[in-house]
């Protein structure tokens, strides 16, 4: 192995810069080889660094293909984030979905305008449980109302009120737009509303109804028909301007039908929670009226002396 050489400068400090001596001197090659040896390399930790620099970037490069494609991974059905995308509006938005759902707009859909395209289960759910408790407890107290000076009738509250309003409700939330998603898609379902959207869409239907059970508890029974009218006549124009869109383009006899079941149902919702919740009677007599006393008359009878006994007198018989 040939020998290495090297280039050694001396440069006094005291001469010019132009007087420069230069030497070469032999190194051998053990003395390279040791130096070397001795240097600390890291071949591993740089191939571990680009290896792993080269992965985030192909995590990155993925990320980014399915924010621009558009086709980003679903949750699984069985997970919690698969819930979540039906929970998730804020404040305002829900508020604004309870006002525009008993003010109907005959320019613009409640559905189309309000709830696509997020969908949500939130309001739906508490506007179903608040009704149920608003329900139950004002229904029990129009009782107590009515009857509170009646001593013929001890009152008591009807916890089964309570069960009974959550599966009437909770039943009509979720059934009639069931066999209504399955109609609509029989006929072609023109506005392509999916399940979701009706179930959101009859939730917040029901939402005049809170407001409505409370002043139910007032003790005249024409203004709660009234009331009756006036939360049927809201609702359900909301629904039938919503689902409109829905059934226009098909036969006019299918489309009929459809609307007609529609306000059908919602009408029984609202006659039955009336007839069945609010049915007071007065059990007792009502205290604004005064019973007269009944008063029993006598008449004294004059002291009139008895009248003699007045008896014939027979003559003695005469014997021969």
């Amino acid at each position: 192995m040939a020998e290495t050489t090297g280039l050694i400068v001396d440069v006094d400090k005291d001469d010019d810069h132009s007087d420069v001596e230069l030497n070469f001197q032999d190194f051998g090659d053990t003395a390279l080889l040791q130096d070397l040896k001795d240097t600390p390399t890291q071949p591993a930790q740089v191939s571990t660094f680009h290896d792993n620099q080269n992965d985030d970037d192909m995590l990155d490069d993925d990320g980014d293909t399915e924010l621009l494609s558009g086709q980003k991974k679903k949750p699984s059905f069985w997970t919690f984030e698969y819930y979540q995308q039906f929970f998730d509006v804020d404040t305002q938005q829900v508020g604004r979905r309870l006002l525009g759902s008993f003010i109907p707009n005959p320019t613009k859909s409640f559905l189309d305008s309000h709830i696509r395209p997020s969908p949500d289960l939130y309001g739906p759910l508490w506007v179903c449980i608040t009704l149920i408790f608003t329900i139950a407890i004002s229904g029990d107290m129009a009782d107590y109302i009515a009857n509170r000076y009646s001593t013929q009738y001890s009152w008591h509250a009807h916890f089964s009120n309570v069960t009974i309003a959550a599966v009437v409700i909770f039943a009509y939330a979720w059934i009639i737009p069931t066999c209504l998603y399955a109609f609509l898609h029989h006929r072609g379902n023109q506005a392509g509303y999916t399940f979701l959207e009706l179930v959101c869409l009859y939730g917040y239907s029901l939402t005049i109804y809170i407001p409505i059970s409370m002043l139910w508890m007032i003790d005249y029974e024409w203004l709660r028909w009234v009331l009756v009218l006036l939360g049927l006549v809201l609702s359900s124009a909301v629904l039938l301007l919503a689902l409109w869109p829905s059934v226009k383009g098909d036969d006019k006899k299918f489309a009929a039908i459809a609307l007609f079941l529609v306000f059908a149902f919602h009408a029984g919702l609202a006659i039955g929670f009336k007839m069945y919740f609010f049915h007071t009677a007065h059990h007792g007599p009502d205290p604004t009226t005064t019973v007269a006393p009944v008063v029993h008359h006598t008449t004294k009878q004059a002291n009139v002396p008895p009248k003699p006994v007045v008896t014939a007198a027979h003559p003695p018989s005469s014997q021969p």
